[in-house]
């Protein structure tokens, strides 16, 4: 859903802000360090948990105090949602009902971010992409996150057994070998489906490159999961910990046939990162029929005006809600001021 009200306070540099929003495109400009990612993260806090620069409380909260407070309402009925969160206590509200986990907002607030850093999506490790997927999933598959919780929950139980040299786990194998195959077999064919998109996505923004997903399922392809576990057996029992499965999945990012992650320099390796949630945001769309949220921050950092210009056309596009910060008197700025936007300026934690 989109939003339609911002509140945050002592978040960072900003004491207390309220924001009417536009259900497209809403931009946050001022000088560097004035708080204009701040506004982001706290909408990134509000869905996921967590913000895109950082895990740790203690960098978020306004000079020191006890913690900070992000609220919001959504969509055309104006739900309320908050969250409340100091160092060892988090408190979400929905409507005023306490709920007791984060994705609960999740599911009604799906946000997707880019960012300086973003090109850890191609350049990190595999956990980055497995991320990247999961999102996908986790938003438009009913079963999924139960599923994979499930998973976790076996792994841990066998993971454990093996530690402590336990027989009994394997009585875990069978379970884990039913919930992995499923796993990967959804993963496979999302991984498929957003394929078309990021060829077409692609082709707009990096011309003439061959851009294309490999999806490594985390064992021997010539196996199926259990044949697998029980070949790493003694192996896993000897380490303490089950070596194969949807765990240890990856998606290989190729360009011209050679992988991304070794080849491309800062600069492409952005360009492939926004290829990829663009396309991702309109797989969203196609499938929920509402929008999602792309948080944008600092666009311009290594990447040309050109290069700018096509991002932001296949952004409006997406039809997400889009959030997007700018520099004072930059040429992104005046770009953005001809469009049909909420325009909010900050300086010092103060916005307007």
């Amino acid at each position: 859903m989109f939003l339609t009200k911002l509140s945050l306070r002592k978040l960072r540099n900003i004491k207390e802000a309220h924001l009417d929003l536009n259900k497209k495109t809403n931009v946050i400009v001022g000088e560097n360090a004035a708080g204009k990612t701040t506004v982001l993260e706290g909408i990134d806090i509000l869905s996921r948990g967590r913000s895109f620069r950082t895990n740790k409380i203690e960098n978020l909260v306004n000079q020191g105090k006890g913690g900070f407070y992000i609220g919001a309402t959504i969509g055309k009925v104006e739900k309320k949602i908050e969250v409340e969160k100091e160092k060892n206590k988090t408190k979400i509200l929905i409507n005023g009902k306490e709920e007791k986990k984060q994705s609960v907002i999740a599911k009604e607030l799906a946000v997707q971010s880019i960012h300086p850093n973003s090109h850890s999506l191609v350049e990190g490790p595999p956990s980055e992409r497995r991320s990247f997927c999961d999102w996908g999933l986790f938003h438009v598959e009913q079963d999924f996150k139960k599923l994979w919780s499930s998973y976790i929950k076996i792994l841990k139980q066998r993971n454990e057994a093996l530690k402590t040299k336990d027989l009994s786990e394997n009585m875990w194998v069978e379970k884990l070998a039913s919930a992995g195959e499923e796993i990967s077999t959804m993963r496979e064919k999302y991984v498929s489906r957003l394929q078309t998109k990021l060829i077409e996505t692609g082709n707009y923004i990096m011309p003439n490159q061959e851009l294309n997903f490999v999806y490594e399922r985390g064992w021997n392809e010539k196996m199926s999961l259990i044949e697998s576990l029980k070949e790493k057996a003694q192996l896993d029992s000897d380490r303490g910990f089950t070596s194969v499965g949807p765990q240890n999945a990856n998606i290989k990012i190729m360009l011209n046939g050679h992988e991304a992650q070794k080849v491309c320099s800062r600069g492409q390796q952005k360009l492939i990162a926004n290829i990829m949630l663009l396309s991702q945001s309109k797989d969203f769309y196609e499938k929920r029929n509402f929008p999602n949220i792309m948080l944008v921050d600092d666009l311009s950092a290594e990447l040309t005006l050109e290069m700018q210009e096509k991002i932001l056309e296949r952004l409006f596009e997406s039809k997400s809600q889009v959030f997007l910060t700018a520099l004072n008197d930059s040429v992104l700025a005046d770009i953005l001021y001809e469009m049909d936007t909420n325009v909010f300026h900050v300086e010092h934690g103060e916005i307007a």
